[in-house]
Parts: C-alpha cells; sequence; structure tokens
C-alpha cells in the first residue's frame, strides 16, 4: 500500500450564506447562473431515499429570475421516480469565486435531456475547500457499458439488496488495483483498450464488510505512455454508510502518515441538504 497524499482538488466544502430576499419573486438568480456553466444536481426530493446519495451533472442552457433550464449529461424521462411537478434539486455550481446553491422544483423535461427548474428561496454562498484524496491498492472491480442511468439505477439496487440479503456476488472477482479515492470519486489507470463509457458501476473492497458499490460518471481521461489511460470518476449513486466508510478509510490512511484529514461532511455538493439545514434547532 503507498502512502497517502491529499489531492488539492478544489470543489466546495465550508459555508457562507449569501443574503438574499425570502421571496422567491425578489432574488434574480440569472445573475449566478450563466450560459453553459457547470451544474451538479443533489437529489433533494422529499419522498427520495434519505439513505442514498444521488446526483446528476449537466450544463445550463437557459437562465431567467427564478428560472433554470439544465442540460442533463446522463438524461432519460423514465430515470426520475419523483417526477415533473414532485422532485426537488439542490443545484450546486460556482460564481464569483464561491460555490453556490439554491433549491429547486422540476417543472419539465424537454426530450429527455433538457430539465426545467423554478429556483427558489436563499441562495446560498461558500467557501471552497479542498477534499481528502489517498492513493491505495484496493481489490475492484468496473462494470462498464453503454447503458442508461436508468439500467445502471435499476442494476445497482438489484445488487445492494443482493448483496445485504447474501452477502456476496456470484461470479463477481475484484483484482487488486492501485486507485486514488475519496468519498466523491475514484481515480484509476486503465488500458486503452478499455476506455471507460459514460457511466459505470464500481465495486471497491475496503474493510471486513461488503464492497463499496457506487454508480459513477466519467470526468476526465488523460492519456499516458505504453496504451494507457489516466481516468477520473464522479460518484453519482451511492449509499450514506458507504460515503462514511469510504471516509473513515481516508480517514485511517491519512492520520497515519501524519496528515490532515478533512471532513467531507463540509463538501456542499456531498450533502443532501442546505447550509440553514444545519443551523435549525
Amino acid at each position: 500500500m503507498q502512502t497517502p497524499v491529499a489531492d488539492a482538488v478544489r470543489i466546495p466544502s465550508a459555508t457562507l450564506a449569501a443574503k438574499m430576499s425570502p421571496l422567491s419573486h425578489n432574488s434574480d438568480y440569472s445573475r449566478y447562473f450563466k450560459l453553459r456553466q457547470k451544474v451538479y444536481l443533489v437529489n433533494m426530493s422529499a419522498e427520495r431515499n434519505r439513505m442514498v446519495y444521488e446526483s446528476l451533472s449537466g450544463v445550463v442552457t437557459s437562465s431567467g429570475t427564478d428560472s433554470l433550464e439544465i442540460m442533463v449529461t446522463h438524461g432519460g424521462e423514465d430515470m426520475h421516480g419523483d417526477g415533473v411537478g414532485v422532485a426537488t434539486y439542490k443545484l450546486t455550481s460556482e460564481a464569483l469565486g464561491s460555490g453556490i446553491q439554491v433549491l429547486a422544483e422540476l417543472t419539465g423535461i424537454t426530450a429527455g435531456t433538457v430539465y426545467r427548474f423554478r429556483t427558489h428561496g436563499t441562495l446560498e454562498m461558500f467557501q471552497r475547500r479542498d477534499v481528502t484524496r489517498v492513493e491505495l491498492s484496493a481489490p475492484i472491480f468496473q462494470l462498464r457499458g453503454n447503458f442508461p442511468l436508468a439500467f445502471f439505477k435499476k442494476e445497482w439496487m438489484r445488487v445492494i439488496d443482493h448483496l445485504h440479503n447474501s452477502g456476496v456476488l456470484p461470479g463477481l472477482v475484484l483484482q487488486e488495483t492501485q486507485i486514488n479515492l475519496s468519498v466523491g470519486g475514484i481515480g484509476l489507470t486503465v488500458d486503452t483498450n478499455s476506455r471507460p463509457t459514460p457511466l459505470s458501476m464500481f465495486f471497491i473492497s475496503l474493510d471486513e464488510g461488503l464492497p463499496v458499490c457506487a454508480l459513477a460518471e466519467a470526468l476526465w481521461e488523460r492519456g499516458l505512455d505504453e496504451g494507457l489511460l489516466r481516468c477520473g470518476f464522479r460518484f453519482i449513486h451511492i449509499l450514506k454508510s458507504d460515503q462514511e466508510r469510504i471516509n473513515n478509510c481516508a480517514s485511517d490512511l491519512i492520520r497515519k502518515s501524519g496528515g490532515t484529514h478533512l471532513d467531507y461532511t463540509r463538501n456542499c455538493v456531498l450533502m443532501d441538504k442546505m447550509v440553514a439545514d444545519g443551523r435549525k434547532p
């Protein structure tokens, strides 16, 4: 096992509140969301499974005073059980040198990929901080395929149920692999013949418990020598208990090397709550 390191990836963490009118019609959100701006969507629906962290990503295609249209990277009308008019998301992005987030209701879907939102409430701004990542060797398996998100989500649910009922997955063979890991995602080197698909499912053995199982989207890839690719993935569907297991693993490795571990719960992108939620009595 290699010595863990803290990778200075700049993503939102600690928070500051941006003071805006509590009345949505008095707040112009368009100044904070520009065309082609990258946005992360975190499921905040009242009926969501609160044991699961669920996220999407997309880019702004239209921005109004209290409305947004976002082209979702992995769209599909059949992937939202909550439905139009019911689903609520936290939209997280960057503006004015800080992280921003605001609640929004899903009001419509066009062509399966363009999601229309009505933004409301207080827009929160938060300070950007580092996120802790560790380098380690761990048994993993990556399930790749050019399948829609709806397929992967259904398969993920089936796998989670099977793991927790029987404790094993027949035929699943994990291979020892050098990885870069954090609560938010994973990085690894692959052969060019195993180029990542847009979505994949990772199985990661970290301790004596069941393998961590997470859906991930491919974020970036970089060519290396000898036909190799370095790839980065973001976890978009994962049990919160597995987030905690990854956090504990990273914390142990960092502290053993004499480093300081950073609290992932201060990373707004990784939490399905607003800053104000933590201040309520």
